[in-house]
């Protein structure tokens, strides 16, 4: 009796001894999961006004970057005015109404489509009578009335249409219908983007939501994602040591120059996106959401074998980039499911590299 009382009590004190050690495993596990911040109800109510198939979604919160140590050292006004999708309109708000990105602009939502249609939403505080007093001595935009008095403004150099939808939105797009679409979009409105269920269950997987991220389900916009990693994978002989004949991710282009072949991949990928978080430093994700979690731990080994190969090139040159493999050993790829994710964060000073020596 004794002798089965203290096996009984051996076999509890193992039993409870592994039940903890799977405890522990479980907890450990869990708090390694991929938690995305949450969609806000307002965000989520303005992409009612974008298309509902677009080519890709981007969204910047401009009145919480601003605010950090980050924006107020790297970023101004002529970084996004430059570009070329919606710079243009950026400068055009900035002439009309006297607000930019950096004072009165708070958000702005930009989608595009193949066929190059546009949509675009403005968030911030607009004086609509300074509008009104600027296009009656510029002839190059002209006023076009709807019912319920509502008017668009065209841009006639630029083909762009917009229109204040109230005191707090602007909405525009290079085509008229698209701008006739949001009329009657309200905060309930299930419309645009929102009818998209594929691009919205990307979208709540993003893990930055609160001040920049970027969004595409488009093939062919990911394999031009790919086809750059392509680019950074490839081997340059005169360089490098030679790269092992039987690993199965070595191929050799046209030219017979030996590179790390991605773009076999990028049919398994169903949606990419970038996000990225800013205080004094910066944080930037690009998730890749894979068919499965075998296509995303494939696509894993295969990055790792890029940034291996380009620590190579690195240290190979005649002149070491020291910034170049800083960035690199700061890379960080975890698989989550069926999401691919790549992380990287740059302290203030990696930053000012970068720019120095443009890298990027």
């Amino acid at each position: 009796m004794n002798s089965y009382s203290s096996n009984f009590r051996k076999i509890a004190r193992h039993s409870l001894l592994l039940f903890a050690i799977c405890f522990l495993l479980f907890e450990w596990g869990c708090s390694r999961r991929f938690e995305p911040e949450p969609l806000s109800l307002t965000v989520k109510q303005n992409l009612a006004l974008l298309q509902t198939d677009p080519q890709f979604v981007m969204y910047f919160n401009f009145k919480k970057m601003r605010d950090t140590g980050f924006w107020q050292k790297f970023i101004s006004d002529s970084l996004f005015n430059s570009e070329r999708n919606f710079g243009n309109f950026l400068n055009t708000l900035k002439d009309v109404t006297g607000i930019s990105i950096s004072n009165g602009i708070d958000e702005l939502y930009f989608s595009n489509s193949w066929i190059g249609d546009n949509a675009m939403v403005v968030k911030g505080t607009f004086d609509k009578n300074r509008i009104n007093e600027y296009v009656k001595t510029d002839t190059q935009f002209v006023k076009i009335p709807y019912p319920n008095g509502i008017t668009v403004y065209n841009q006639t150099e630029a083909h762009f249409y917009f229109y204040f939808k109230d005191d707090f939105t602007v909405c525009g797009s290079n085509y008229v219908k698209q701008i006739e679409n949001t009329f009657e979009v309200k905060d309930t409105s299930q419309a645009g983007l929102l009818t998209n269920a594929d691009a919205m269950k990307t979208l709540e997987r993003i893990k930055h939501k609160d001040n920049l991220w970027m969004m595409s389900g488009q093939k062919l916009f990911i394999r031009g994602i790919f086809e750059n990693f392509s680019d950074l994978g490839k081997l340059d002989k005169n360089k490098q040591p030679e790269a092992p004949q039987n690993d199965s991710i070595v191929t050799e282009d046209s030219t017979g120059e030996k590179q790390y072949d991605l773009l076999g991949l990028y049919d398994k990928i169903e949606a990419v996106s970038f996000s990225l978080m800013m205080t004094d430093d910066l944080d930037i994700v690009m998730q890749n959401e894979c068919a499965d979690n075998n296509s995303a731990i494939e696509l894993k080994n295969k990055i790792d074998a890029v940034i291996a190969l380009s620590k190579l090139s690195s240290q190979f040159t005649k002149k070491k980039d020291k910034t170049m493999l800083d960035i690199l050993d700061k890379i960080d790829l975890t698989v989550h499911d069926k999401t691919m994710m790549i992380e990287v964060k740059l302290k203030d000073q990696q930053v000012a590299s970068i720019r120095e020596k443009k890298i990027f």
